[in-house]
């Protein structure tokens, strides 16, 4: 069994995992969505898109070679996954001291620059844009509350 038929089933019973339970949640509407809506929809999608994966892949060739790559087709890979998850904690942990903005461009700068390896320059600039928006989507328009930095600002 190739990887694909294994990640497509595992995908799928994922999805189907986060659908079950979000059905127990208060799903509302569209205009006041509760609990369970957005992880409902996702879920959907993740069952699709898991679908589609794992019927292509059980008919596609078994034989093909071209179908057979490396688990990591890179020798940097095992070190960007754990960067990325390393990357993750620290925006956790650093979100409740020095706030939503701050803590977002940070993070985006940490992936762009060294795992996107982009320049200095596109990744200020994209951290920057990117804090902004997120900034102005979740604050501003939809008013979600973030956690209080210790610094107060």
């Amino acid at each position: 069994m190739n990887r694909e038929k294994i990640s497509g089933i595992f995908l799928f019973g994922l999805g189907l995992a986060v659908f079950l339970k979000s059905l127990t949640y208060p799903l509302g509407t569209l205009r006041k969505p509760g609990g369970g809506l957005f992880p409902l929809i996702a879920s959907f999608f993740l069952m699709a898109l898991s679908a589609i994966l794992t019927v292509q892949a059980f008919r596609g060739k078994e034989g093909d070679p071209s179908a057979r790559t490396p688990f990591f087709p890179e020798k940097e890979t095992p070190r960007r996954i754990v960067l990325g998850f390393a990357s993750l904690l620290g925006y956790r942990f650093l979100l409740p001291v020095i706030g939503f903005a701050p803590s977002t461009a940070v993070f985006i700068l940490f992936l762009s620059r060294f795992l996107g390896k982009y320049g200095w320059g596109v990744s200020f600039l994209f951290s920057a844009l990117t804090a902004v928006v997120a900034y102005y989507i979740f604050q501003v328009w939809l008013k979600v509350p973030m956690p209080r930095p210790i610094f107060g600002f």
